[in-house]
């Protein structure tokens, strides 16, 4: 990327994948337009290949293996200590994986925890957790994606009432309620004037954060971000 540091390095996911080989993962590009190649990334039949041993023990426990997240969290906190990185965290990791981590901390935290959060899916209990133990919890698709029957979160009845209502378009409400929890989210736009406006937050009454709290769907149904068919592995 052509910088000395970066300002937080995040594990993507709690699975870790298998490279081609040492080199090519040596050599490996990532980026909008990279392909499995140019990663370094073993696929069989269309699906990547895990690596077990690395991958947390929660998850290598389903597929009758033994795994551990630790060695890849330490180096990680190399990268801190290097000077390559200001803070590491993980995402999408659940508070069984999280707690893999806490005992290795040491003197590099863990920093933060970035995970689908919305009012369809609050992940109280996560959030709850990750305050309880100084994670940063941020939320990436704040607005939602589309679910299977093709509903999003942007044109529900209760969020557009709730915007007319507050004075607000549904970008500020949906953030000012992530705010509102203690949580920072990562609301993304292509447009200028939409960019801004989703950073004008509001501190919404008890009211309406009850309304909005309460549009959680049960079962994780309102999960629109889940790579568990994909890669053959149940992630949440």
């Amino acid at each position: 990327m052509g910088l000395d540091y970066v300002d937080l390095y995040l594990a993507h996911w709690p699975v870790v994948w298998k490279p081609t080989s040492r080199e090519a993962l040596e050599q490996a590009r990532a980026g909008p337009d990279s392909t499995p190649e140019s990663r370094g990334q073993d696929f069989v039949d269309g699906k990547p290949v895990a690596d077990w041993e690395h991958t947390v023990a929660s998850i290598a426990k389903q597929k009758g293996h033994e795994g551990s997240y630790v060695p890849t969290w330490k180096a990680m906190q190399g990268t801190v200590k290097k000077g390559k990185a200001r803070a590491v965290g993980v995402s999408n990791f659940s508070i069984t994986q999280l707690e893999e981590l806490l005992p290795h901390q040491e003197d590099v935290p863990v920093s933060c925890n970035q995970i689908e959060v919305h009012p369809w899916l609050p992940q109280t209990e996560l959030v709850e957790f990750g305050r309880s133990n100084g994670i940063v919890i941020t939320c990436y698709s704040p607005f939602a994606g589309q679910n299977p029957n093709g509903a999003t979160l942007r044109d529900d009845a209760t969020v557009k009432e709730l915007a007319k209502k507050t004075g607000m378009d549904v970008g500020q409400l949906l953030q000012s309620w992530a705010v509102q929890r203690g949580t920072v989210p990562l609301g993304k736009s292509a447009t200028p004037a939409r960019i801004k406006a989703n950073l004008d937050i509001k501190k919404l009454s008890d009211e309406d954060m009850k309304a909005l709290n309460d549009m959680a769907l049960p079962n994780e149904e309102g999960r629109t971000v889940n790579m568990s068919e994909n890669w053959d592995v149940t992630l949440f």
